[in-house]
């Protein structure tokens, strides 16, 4: 009985890595969308919700992490054009990046670069 949990847990894990891997991969192409993550994996996009939810988790939520996690590796390239990260991670436009960026930093990401130069 004590391993029940447990498996069940690296099932949960590994969906959530799939979900965030696949999302990776589509920012890499363009937008991203919870239908084709969804046929992706073989399941319906309700299925997919509710798998995610038994986690406590969203698609948005894992949306956001990734783009969250990939906007500070993007930054690190001081050359790159914030333009240019925005387009990267799906944003239809920079002022959409940059309230997204503020609320994950609490700093606007020119802020934020101006602030690791020094």
């Amino acid at each position: 009985m004590a391993s029940e949990p447990l498996d069940s847990e690296v099932v949960r894990v590994s969906l959530s890595n799939k979900v965030r891997s696949l999302i990776s991969i589509q920012l890499a192409r363009g937008k991203v969308g919870v239908d084709v993550v969804s046929s992706q994996l073989h399941m319906s996009r309700y299925t997919l919700h509710k798998k995610l939810k038994r986690e406590g988790l969203t698609f948005a939520r894992l949306l956001e992490d990734v783009r969250r996690k990939q906007a500070l590796t993007y930054m690190q390239d001081k050359t790159k054009p914030l333009v240019e990260i925005a387009e990267q991670l799906g944003f239809s436009e920079l002022s959409a990046f940059s309230r997204a960026f503020k609320r994950w930093m609490g700093t606007s990401p020119a802020e934020y670069r101006s602030i690791r130069r020094s």
